[in-house]
């Protein structure tokens, strides 16, 4: 953080307690108390339990005692209107809190069967948004020149249900829980930027955005909703089309949240190279997200 120049970070969980994807990686809320306890000026605790999980709303009420200051990353095999998110939204709602969420399409993927350098190889191609559909249609025809993997190819082969679909159904919830400031992204979220884009396909489009999207028009009918623009999908949404990506976030400045897990992608040179406004630059790359969490941001000394 001292190295990029980041005074202060949104700290987030992944908990599936049944994961539906070879790509879950556990982020343990204990992991993150850690960091907390270690850096209390500089890391802000946040925690998604799945909300899927027996006491969920209930566990994340004793993080929050203990610090918690958000839920996220909200990133399970649920659709929006599934009920088993009732508790957890009532108890963000109730306590006023922001919630990060991850919007993935469902669709076939695959998963190792035998964890062979070969096996792996082939799930990450095939399972990578980044990766056009004719690169997977080509790997996916020369794996019949490999007997041993054509023969496990079908057994390597399931059905993910997706993240959090759809965008009608948030639409609704952002409706019924005005005081949750929904913070949106991942590939499914950051492809409605465009009004012509296939949200249920999972490549991510390439090319200059033509007509604004879904999520252009939620930012700017709902207080309660906001864009977090990290990771890759948050990246490429703005840097396939320069021009769009600075009317975007000049007009929705107040509403997007910088995110540091695509440093590496080059996203702040990207930015800085649009030449937005200094108030722009300001919210964007923290006030925004100091706004959200000020009511619960007493206990912290900013740095």
């Amino acid at each position: 953080m001292d190295r990029e120049g980041i005074d202060m970070c949104w700290l987030l969980t992944w908990e599936e307690r049944s994961p539906r994807t070879t790509d879950y990686v556990s982020l343990a809320v204990e992991d993150v108390f850690e960091a907390y306890s270690r850096y209390p000026t500089r890391v802000i605790p946040m925690y998604a339990p799945d909300p899927a999980s027996l006491g969920a709303a209930a566990r994340f009420k004793v993080w929050f005692k203990n610090g918690v200051r958000g839920c996220g990353e909200l990133k399970v095999p649920l659709r929006w209107d599934s009920i088993e998110l009732d508790p957890l939204l009532s108890c963000l709602n109730e306590l006023g809190l922001p919630l990060v969420f991850h919007m993935e399409q469902c669709g076939p993927r695959f998963r190792p069967v035998t964890g062979s350098a070969l096996e792996l190889m082939f799930t990450r191609v095939m399972n990578s948004p980044r990766i056009s559909a004719l690169q997977k249609k080509i790997v996916y025809e020369m794996v019949e020149t490999f007997g041993l993997l054509k023969r496990k190819r079908e057994g390597m082969r399931y059905f993910f249900p997706g993240y959090l679909l759809d965008f009608a159904a948030l639409e609704s919830r952002l409706i019924e829980y005005p005081d949750i400031k929904f913070i949106g992204h991942g590939p499914m979220f950051w492809k409605g930027i465009s009004s012509s884009a296939d949200v249920s396909s999972p490549e991510i489009p390439k090319g200059p955005v033509t007509g604004e999207g879904i999520i252009c028009r939620l930012l700017s009918e709902y207080d309660n909703m906001y864009a977090d623009i990290s990771a890759h999908s948050g990246y490429v949404a703005l840097a396939r089309d320069p021009g769009f990506a600075k009317k975007f976030l000049s007009e929705h400045s107040r509403k997007v949240l910088y995110g540091t897990d695509n440093f590496f992608l080059g996203l702040r040179p990207f930015l800085d190279s649009l030449k937005l406004s200094n108030q722009c630059y300001k919210q964007i790359y923290g006030e925004n997200a100091y706004d959200i969490l000020s009511a619960g941001l007493t206990q912290f000394a900013v740095a």
